[in-house]
């Protein structure tokens, strides 16, 4: 996690709260100092971290990104020799934000169709398969379809202004024997916890209370002044089918029921050509074990504790999580991003060889021609 000393966005008390965190989960904190992150604290997008297996080695690797902003020098500051390096990139193409890596994720093991996929399945978002806007640089999405096993999924992800598929869903564990839930930012979810506030006689209860704005106003609200927003209501209607269709396309190509995914509570209103976060987005957290950083959503409390923390605990708790709530709101959040997009974590490797798993069909590995989103694909 990168130390950011910025004077009206420094991140010092929410890294505080994440080492704690990591503390408690016997996970080691790696600080990245300002003169190696030159305040750039967007990690997540600067880079991911996972591993090369060949018989008898495991070699940990960093996949740098062509982002190539203040961070750019540091992934080459984790070369050693147990540790590689990799980088994609094309110096003649456009680049846009999803060749970041808040829109590089992969699912826990599955099993779909009957075929399985021991080491998950790779996650990443572009443009609508049906129309046309931002897509990841070819180049990077042609090296994340090489890696085979992995079978890539691509997401619509482009209708956001950052446009990551880390600002609308999101992994955690489970104790069963899927062993893990898929989280989802739902916007009816939210609109019903407000409107039960009000049917309970909360709707003068303010919100967001003692928070600026990104042009220094007060950002509070009360519970009936967000449910008479028409205009707001209106777009998240839109942005709830937009993670609708994402739903629909991850459980197909991950094997899972409806009882598999868990809907957090997540407002999106207009930002730029796209959406954001209206309150800190509760999805874009980090996993550390059964222990849950997520960002402090500052939702009405009408009796002393945050409804919209309340409802996050009652879904996740029960799947033997813990929950911690972190500032997040001038040090990420109203700089466009959370407590996910501002840490990087390096896991365990899995059991699983991958020359041991099923080869993937020639379909799997079809590259398309002309740039447009893959089709599909289940083996």
């Amino acid at each position: 996690m990168c130390e950011i000393k910025e004077r009206d966005s420094n991140n010092s008390a929410a890294l505080k709260d994440v080492q704690k965190a990591a503390a408690s989960a016997r996970a080691e904190f790696v600080v990245v100092p300002p003169q190696q992150n030159r305040t750039d604290r967007w990690i997540q997008d600067e880079l991911e971290i996972g591993y090369s297996q060949a018989p008898g080695r495991t070699l940990g690797v960093v996949l740098d990104s062509p982002r190539d902003r203040e961070l750019d020098t540091y992934p080459e500051r984790l070369i050693a020799p147990d540790f590689g390096w990799v980088t994609r990139g094309d110096d003649d193409a456009e680049r846009n934000s999803l060749e970041s890596f808040g829109n590089l994720e992969v699912s826990p093991p599955v099993v779909v169709d009957g075929r399985e996929y021991p080491l998950g399945r790779i996650i990443f978002g572009g443009a609508h398969p049906t129309g046309t806007g931002r897509r990841m640089m070819k180049v990077v999405s042609d090296f994340l379809y090489a890696q085979q096993v992995q079978s890539p999924i691509e997401l619509y992800s482009d209708w956001l202004s950052v446009g990551h598929v880390d600002e609308f869903m999101s992994f955690v564990p489970a104790k069963d024997k899927l062993g893990f839930r898929l989280l989802l930012a739902s916007p009816d979810a939210a609109f019903r916890v407000l409107s039960k506030a009000q049917a309970n006689g909360h709707g003068a209860v303010p919100w967001l209370v003692g928070k600026l704005d990104s042009r220094g106003r007060k950002a509070d609200v009360t519970v009936d002044e967000v449910l008479r927003d028409n205009a707001l209501r209106a777009a998240n209607e839109k942005y709830q089918r937009y993670i609708d269709w994402n739903r629909g396309v991850l459980m197909r190509d991950l094997g899972l029921t409806p009882a598999h995914v868990v809907d957090l509570p997540v407002i999106f209103h207009p930002e730029g050509d796209g959406a954001g976060a209206y309150f800190p987005d509760v999805v874009n957290l980090l996993v550390l074990g059964n222990k849950l950083v997520i960002p402090k959503p500052f939702g009405p409390q009408p009796s002393g504790t945050c409804l919209i923390e309340d409802e996050i605990r009652r879904l996740l708790e029960p799947l033997g999580l813990s929950c911690l709530f972190v500032d997040t709101w001038y040090s990420y959040h109203l700089l466009s991003g959370e407590i996910h997009c501002g840490t990087n974590a390096y896991r365990e490797p899995l059991d699983t060889l991958w020359w041991e798993t099923t080869p993937p069909t020639a379909r799997d590995l079809e590259a398309p021609t002309d740039g447009a989103p893959r089709r599909r694909r289940n083996g």
